[in-house]
C-alpha cells in the first residue's frame, strides 16, 4: 500500500510541474511588436477521447476575460472563423484537429490552438472493482479521508491512465487523472462523504463509475431540545428552535408548528457541518377547544322537590371549572329556564357559552280507570305502562292474577311529576253447571233432548248439540261468555243391538229333529217363529228377543238333506306309463261328496293327479253324512323304474316292471341302444340285474317293450330307462 502511495504523490507531482510550466510557457508568449501586445490563446483540454457512435457535443474553449473565441475547421490561412463551437463526428475511428482563437480588443490570438479529438472503438474495456477500501488508509488519515480502489485491466487500457472529479458533501468539484488504480482524498471531517466519479481517459468506451465513500464517526451525537409544552388550537404556534441545546443546527420537517393539530416533527442536522450527529424528533401536544359537559343534572324538576346543585366543573375527562348564571335552582316557579356556564380564563374551551334548561313541572296523579270484576281463569286485562294523562311507570304485580283477587301499584318512572296509584283487582270463583247424568238407553230408541239451561240457572251451548241414538259420546256444555261458570261434560252410553248368536242347522232327511233353545249361546231370550222344526222341508226360523232387551231379531236356516243317496262308485286312470298319472273318481248320486285316496285328506275335487304307480284305495263319503260311505281298493297305476343302479348294496339293484306282477303272461324285454335283445323278464322275478353274458353292462340308457292288459285291452309299451353305476 505504501508503494502505490509514494507512486500517487510522484505522479501528483509531475503533474503539478508540468502545468505550473505550462502556466510559465503561456505567460511568457506575450511580447511586444511595435507597441502592440500579443493576444494570448484560449485555454483548451486535448487530446479530447470520444467513444465511436456515441453523442457528441460542441467543442469548448475558455477566453480571457473578455475575449471572443473563433473556431476553424483546419489550420488553412484563408478560412473563415466562426462563432459556433464545431460539434465532433463519431462514426469513424480516427483522430482529426480543430482550432480556436480569441479575439481581445480586435487583435487575435496566434498561432491558433489546435484541440485534437480521438474516435476511439470499443474494445469491451471495463473499470474493474471500484469500491471504498479503508483497510489502506494510514492510522493517523482513518479519521480525516477516504480511499477509492479499482482493479486495473491492462489488456484493454493499457495505458492505465484514468481520469477522476470529486467533490466533498457537495463541495466544490475537483477533477484530475492519475495513472494508478486508486485515490485518496484528503482534509476530510468524520462522519464527511466524497464522491468520486471515475473514467478511462483514452478509452472512452469503458462506462464511467461513480462511488461515494464516508469517513467514519468517531463518536455520534444526538441533538436535545426543551421540549414545547401544549398549547390550546388556534392560539398562535411556537417556533421550532434553529439549534439544538449543544449547539446543532440543521432543518425541521415539518419546518413550522401547526396550531390545530399535535404532530411529531423531526431534526435533521446540517450533514456538512455536524455530519455525525443524528436526527431526533419531537412531539407537539395541541390541546383541542372543548365544549363543557355536565351530566347528573335533572332535565325536569318537580315543583316544591329540592333543587338540584350546579356543579362548578364540568364532567369532561379534563374538567373545565366555571360559574352559573343564575347560580341556583328555583323550583317554585313553573316553566323551562335557561343556566348559563362561563368557564374560567385559561382553559382549551369553546368560546360559546354552554347553556342547559331545567323545567320546572307540577305534580300529577295517574289516572287509570277502575277494572270491572274478573271471572276466575277469563284472560285477565294486561296493565298500561302509560296512563291517560301521559304518566309512564311500572306496575306491583307486573301483571293481572286471573285466579286470585289483589292489589296492584302503579309507580311512576324517575324525573316525572307523579304520585302511585293502586287499583284492586275481584276475582270472581267459576260456578260449576249441575246437569244430571243422562241413563244408558238402546240404540236407535229416542235420545234424550240437552237442556241449555242447567238446574242452577247456568246458560250455554252443547258440543254436539244433540245425542246419537246410535253410538256412545261425550257432550261438552260451554257457558256463555257473559256467565262465570266452567264446562261441564256428560257422558252418555248408548248400548248396542246385540244380535243372538243362533246358527244354521243342517240335519239329514227322517232324523229325530233338534230342539230350537229360547234362550241364545249369548244369553239373549226370546220366542220362535215357527216353534219346532221339520225334520222332512228345509225352512226359515225367526227369533224374536223378548223386551227390554238391546238385541235384534235373528233368523237361521234349517236344510233338510236327503238321506242313503250314494250307491254306487267308479274311477277312471290315465294310460300306463304316463307321466303324469290321474285318477278321476265318478259318483253316480246326486249330492255333496268328498274323496280320499289312501290315507290322505279328503277333497272336494274328483281329480287326483301325479299319483305313484301302485295299488291304491278311493273312499267317497256324504258331506252331510246322510250316505254310507263307499271304498274301492286295487286302483292299479302302471309305471316302470326310470334307473337302477346294480352296484350290489341291495337297494335298487334291479329292474322291473313291479305294477304287472298280477299278469303272470306278460313279458318285458330290454335292448341295449342299437336294437341288440339283452334279456326278457317277466313281473313276477327280480328283473334283470344289468349282467349280459356274466359281463356287467356299462352305464348307459337301455330300452325295453312290454305288452300288458289295461281295463280289458292288450296295449304295447315302449321306453328307456338308466343303469347308474
Amino acid at each position: 500500500m505504501m508503494k502505490k502511495l509514494r507512486k500517487s504523490f510522484a505522479f501528483l507531482f509531475l503533474i503539478i510541474a508540468f502545468s505550473n510550466t505550462c502556466v510559465f510557457a503561456k505567460s511568457s508568449i506575450s511580447s511586444y511588436t511595435g507597441e502592440t501586445l500579443a493576444t494570448a490563446p484560449p485555454t483548451v483540454t486535448t487530446p479530447i477521447y470520444l467513444c465511436q457512435n456515441s453523442v457528441a457535443v460542441p467543442l469548448t474553449a475558455t477566453p480571457s476575460g473578455g475575449g471572443t473565441l473563433n473556431w476553424y475547421l483546419t489550420n488553412a490561412p484563408a478560412e473563415i472563423p466562426s462563432a459556433t463551437a464545431p460539434t465532433p463526428i463519431t462514426t469513424a475511428v480516427g483522430s482529426t484537429t480543430y482550432y480556436v482563437t480569441q479575439t481581445i480588443a480586435g487583435v487575435e490570438s496566434t498561432p491558433r490552438t489546435p484541440i485534437v479529438v480521438n474516435v476511439v472503438a470499443d474494445n469491451g474495456a471495463t473499470i474493474l472493482g471500484f469500491r471504498c477500501d479503508p483497510s489502506q488508509i494510514l492510522a493517523a488519515d482513518k479519521n480525516s479521508s477516504v480511499f477509492f480502489d479499482w482493479s486495473n485491466n491492462p489488456p484493454l487500457i493499457p495505458d492505465n491512465l484514468y481520469s477522476y472529479s470529486y467533490s466533498i458533501q457537495g463541495g466544490p468539484l475537483v477533477t484530475g487523472t492519475t495513472g494508478t488504480s486508486h485515490w485518496q482524498v484528503f482534509g476530510m471531517l468524520p462522519g464527511q462523504s466524497a464522491t468520486l466519479t471515475l473514467t478511462a481517459t483514452t478509452h472512452p468506451c469503458a462506462p464511467a463509475l461513480t462511488k461515494t465513500c464516508t469517513v467514519p464517526c468517531v463518536m455520534t451525537t444526538t441533538p436535545t431540545f426543551t421540549p414545547i409544552p401544549p398549547f390550546c388550537t388556534g392560539s398562535p404556534a411556537p417556533l421550532l428552535p434553529p439549534s439544538s441545546i449543544e449547539g446543532i443546527t440543521g432543518t425541521w420537517s415539518p419546518a413550522i408548528i401547526n396550531n390545530t393539530a399535535s404532530g411529531v416533527y423531526t431534526f435533521t442536522p446540517d450533514p456538512i457541518l455536524f455530519p455525525c450527529a443524528l436526527t431526533q424528533t419531537m412531539s407537539v401536544t395541541v390541546d383541542p377547544l372543548v365544549t363543557p359537559a355536565f351530566s347528573g343534572i335533572p332535565a325536569v324538576v318537580c315543583q316544591g322537590a329540592t333543587a338540584p346543585i350546579l356543579p362548578l366543573s364540568s364532567s369532561n375527562v379534563t374538567p373545565i371549572t366555571g360559574t352559573w348564571i343564575p347560580a341556583v335552582v328555583n323550583t317554585a316557579i313553573l316553566g323551562s329556564t335557561p343556566y348559563t356556564f362561563t368557564p374560567n380564563p385559561g382553559q382549551c374551551t369553546s368560546a360559546t357559552p354552554t347553556t342547559i334548561s331545567i323545567k320546572i313541572d307540577p305534580v300529577l296523579t295517574p289516572n287509570f280507570a277502575p277494572i270491572p270484576n274478573l271471572c276466575s281463569g277469563s284472560t285477565a286485562p294486561i296493565l298500561a305502562s302509560t296512563s291517560p294523562n301521559g304518566i309512564v311507570g311500572t306496575w306491583s304485580p307486573a301483571t293481572i292474577s286471573n285466579t286470585v283477587s289483589g292489589n296492584y301499584l302503579f309507580t311512576p318512572n324517575p324525573n316525572q311529576c307523579a304520585t302511585t296509584q293502586s287499583l284492586s283487582v275481584t276475582v270472581v270463583p267459576k260456578t260449576v253447571p249441575d246437569f244430571p247424568v243422562i241413563p244408558a238407553f238402546c240404540s236407535g230408541t229416542v235420545a234424550p233432548i240437552l237442556a241449555n239451561t242447567s238446574p242452577n240457572g247456568i246458560t250455554g251451548t252443547w258440543s254436539p248439540a244433540t245425542i246419537s241414538n246410535t253410538s256412545s259420546g261425550s257432550y261438552l256444555f260451554t257457558p256463555n261468555p257473559t256467565e262465570c261458570a266452567t264446562t261441564q261434560t256428560l257422558n252418555v252410553v248408548v248400548n248396542p243391538l246385540i244380535t243372538p248368536d243362533f246358527v244354521d242347522i243342517s240335519m239329514c232327511s227322517g232324523t229325530a229333529a233338534p230342539i230350537l233353545a229360547t234362550t241364545s249361546p249369548n244369553g239373549i231370550t226370546g220366542t220362535w217363529s215357527p216353534s219346532t222344526i221339520n225334520n222332512t222341508t228345509s225352512g226359515a226360523y225367526v227369533f224374536t228377543p223378548n223386551a227390554p232387551q238391546c238385541a235384534t231379531t235373528k233368523t237361521i236356516n234349517v236344510t233338510v238333506n236327503p238321506s242313503n243317496t250314494l250307491v254306487k262308485v267308479d274311477y277312471t286312470v290315465t294310460d300306463a306309463f304316463t307321466k303324469n298319472q290321474i285318477v278321476t273318481v265318478t259318483a253316480t248320486a246326486a249330492g255333496n261328496y268328498l274323496y280320499q285316496m289312501d290315507n290322505g285328506p279328503f277333497q272336494t275335487s274328483t281329480v287326483f293327479e301325479n299319483v305313484a304307480s301302485g295299488i291304491h284305495s278311493i273312499t267317497v263319503i256324504d258331506v252331510n253324512g246322510c250316505s254310507t260311505p263307499i271304498t274301492l281298493n286295487n286302483v292299479l297305476v302302471i309305471g316302470y323304474p326310470k334307473y337302477f343302479t346294480p352296484n350290489g348294496d341291495t337297494y335298487n339293484d334291479y329292474w322291473n316292471i313291479y305294477d304287472l306282477k298280477d299278469q303272470a303272461d306278460t313279458r318285458i324285454y330290454i335292448f341295449d341302444r342299437y336294437g341288440k335283445l339283452l334279456k326278457d323278464i317277466t313281473p313276477l322275478g327280480l328283473g334283470w340285474d344289468g349282467i349280459y353274458i356274466g359281463q356287467p353292462m356299462p352305464a348307459d340308457d337301455y330300452w325295453f317293450t312290454v305288452k300288458y292288459v289295461e281295463q280289458g285291452s292288450i296295449k304295447e309299451f315302449k321306453s328307456h330307462f338308466s343303469l347308474k353305476r
